[in-house]
């Protein structure tokens, strides 16, 4: 057929957030390893949310984990500013939410997010699902894979 497409993802994904602490309601965390998209230049990306120790109580139904994006080197020298911290995520670009359901079982969730534009970037969640994302022995991690559109072989 014509016009066909698929996806061609990179060679692997990058773990940009990991968290070995639990994340309270209302707070941001993150920003721990860079996204390098500069080779590339990858315009979307799958980014999964994995909180594999579950929560202490049962969040909200169809609460969300915000996902958040600064972008780093935007024009050679320079990064967008600010990094979120704290419970305010600042200037930084809101890319998309992980929905969360009401159970206090572990949860994983993967989003499509947009990296037309981005050379580098760091990320950061907002946790507003009403309770803290629990860690217990292993880490709340984000996970970003880029990817693109080609014509289909």
């Amino acid at each position: 057929m014509a016009n066909e497409t698929k996806m061609s993802f990179s060679a692997s994904s990058t773990t940009v957030i990991s968290l070995t602490a639990a994340l309270a309601n209302g707070s941001v965390a993150g920003g721990t390893t860079e996204l390098d998209n500069s080779t590339d230049l990858y315009g979307m990306a799958t980014a999964t949310l994995s909180v594999p120790d579950g929560f202490a109580a049962a969040p909200n139904d169809r609460s969300r984990v915000d996902l958040y994006m600064v972008k780093n080197d935007v024009d050679g020298t320079d990064d967008d500013t600010s990094a979120p911290t704290g419970s305010d995520v600042e200037a930084a670009d809101h890319v998309g939410s992980f929905l969360i359901y009401n159970t206090d079982e572990a949860q994983r969730k993967t989003i499509n997010i947009s990296l037309l534009g981005v050379k580098k970037a760091n990320f950061y969640i907002k946790n507003n699902c009403g309770q803290a994302l629990s860690y217990t022995s292993n880490p709340i991690t984000v996970k970003v894979h880029p990817f693109t559109l080609k014509a289909a072989q």
